[in-house]
């Protein structure tokens, strides 16, 4: 089996992968056909040119802990029905961690307890928010927003990084790629308080609902304007409906009959760590002095904590204060650690260890698709 990139010579295969794996209409042999992204990852056939499975990786920055992270976002993994089961999906994911420098990878799984085979674990959890606009009645209306229609793009890319900020695994944007600029014809309509605030909306009159596709606001103050500006529509729709919202949203705060909303959990999407040593220097500690040792998947750590800063040393003699498989390093390193929470993948052999002082629970939130 041969893993390599693909090239604009391998088009035809792969739209055969994709229409197979994903059931939709491809003509296969459209001269103007491209590869979805500039890099496409496939596993062949020792003939260099049977495509076995692929899947888009896009190059990503994360925010964490107000440094930033190098991130493999994975998308449209397919594979071809009579080559499954037979290791090409397994073998483009081994070729992912062992031959590339990402820090992390983050993809939205199919299947959680298939990826995390894999080493990739649950990120935390997403809310999605139906709201009656009788719910908001106590909200002012206004009219502070204004359509984007493709100018001032920095308005929004400076609101989204400005918020991104305050979360981990939060993708950096710098491009107006998630910002449509003819909202006349995509029917995606951004509606942008300057220096403040956006949402993104998209109208269903069947169901008389405005879905907010997404919503970030620099303060409650901000988001309380938005969704003031929102009731504008609530004269011929009956409810805002918030497709996903960061666990920690202020917004639900502002319900007050529960009762009458539709709340609900979802999954925020997979990360898996691929620079171990990376993470645990790059972590904000909160505790300015301390030490441990950790094993995060094969590897062993010693770390001491200095002013707030970490070094970090590979060392396979030492015993660890605690012992990680990979999804659990993953959730701790990079999510944070609860007391009492249910992670199988954690061995603790010293419990005085400050390791469990070093990673308190982060706030986490993604939501670019990949």
């Amino acid at each position: 089996m041969i893993i390599r990139f693909l090239s604009r010579e391998d088009v035809t295969e792969h739209n055969k992968i994709t229409s197979q794996a994903f059931s939709y209409s491809c003509d296969i042999e459209d001269p103007d056909s491209a590869l979805p992204c500039e890099k496409v990852l496939g596993a062949f056939d020792d003939d260099n040119k049977t495509l076995f499975a692929d899947f888009e990786l896009i190059e990503k920055k994360c925010n964490y802990d107000g440094g930033i992270l190098t991130c493999a976002a994975i998308g449209g993994v397919a594979a071809k029905p009579e080559h499954r089961g037979k290791g090409a999906v397994t073998e483009l994911f081994r070729h992912l961690f062992n031959e590339t420098e990402y820090d992390i990878s983050i993809l939205y799984p199919f299947s959680e307890e298939y990826y995390r085979r894999l080493g990739y674990e649950r990120a935390g959890f997403t809310v999605g928010a139906g709201i009656p606009f009788t719910e908001l009645s106590g909200i002012k209306r206004n009219n502070a927003a204004v359509l984007y229609e493709g100018k001032n793009k920095d308005w929004l890319l400076e609101i989204y990084n400005k918020c991104a900020r305050n979360y981990n695994l939060c993708f950096v944007r710098e491009s107006g790629e998630f910002f449509s600029d003819k909202p006349y014809f995509s029917q995606k309509y951004t509606y942008v308080i300057e220096n403040g605030a956006y949402a993104t909306i998209e109208i269903d009159r069947a169901k008389s609902t405005v879905f907010v596709n997404e919503i970030y606001y620099d303060s409650t103050e901000s988001m309380m304007k938005m969704l003031g500006f929102l009731r504008n529509f609530e004269s011929n729709q009956k409810q805002l409906y918030f497709h996903k919202l960061p666990a920690d949203t202020p917004l639900t705060g502002i319900i007050r009959e529960m009762k009458n909303c539709e709340i609900r959990m979802h999954s925020a999407g997979a990360v898996r760590i691929l620079n171990t040593e990376k993470i645990l220097q790059a972590h904000k500690y909160p505790l300015r002095q301390g030490s441990f040792t950790l094993k995060a998947g094969d590897d062993i750590f010693g770390v001491t904590v200095s002013s707030g800063s970490a070094a970090a040393e590979k060392n396979p003699a030492l015993k660890p204060d605690v012992i990680m498989d990979t999804c659990t390093a993953s959730k701790i390193l990079l999510c944070g650690f609860t007391p009492g929470e249910y992670l199988p993948g954690l061995t603790i052999n010293n419990p005085q260890s400050d390791f469990f002082r070093m990673f308190p629970p982060k706030t986490s939130f993604f939501s670019d698709p990949v």
